[in-house]
């Protein structure tokens, strides 16, 4: 006996990082999983570089969040420090 998961679905994979939605290194890794066709790729990253501010935290202002398009994945540039 099978399970019931059906046969179209895909795991998904988050993918995120401190150097930004733009950052070569994240758009390459998304470029290769996208291409590999086997998962449903989401993306949450800083919408600008964000290394060595992890222990950081937002409070003073809102966090916004915006969709960016990155072809085949679902991505989102999210502000603030994390």
């Amino acid at each position: 006996m099978g399970c019931n998961v059906e046969a179209t679905h895909r795991p998904t994979i988050l993918v995120t990082n401190d150097d930004g939605i733009d950052a070569p290194g994240l758009r390459s890794l998304v470029s290769v999983l996208v291409s590999a066709n086997r998962y449903e790729v989401l993306v949450c990253a800083p919408d600008s570089e964000k290394s060595a501010v992890s222990h950081s935290i937002t409070w003073r202002h809102a966090v916004s969040v915006k969709q960016v398009d990155i072809d085949g994945a679902t991505a989102f540039a999210v502000s603030g420090l994390f």
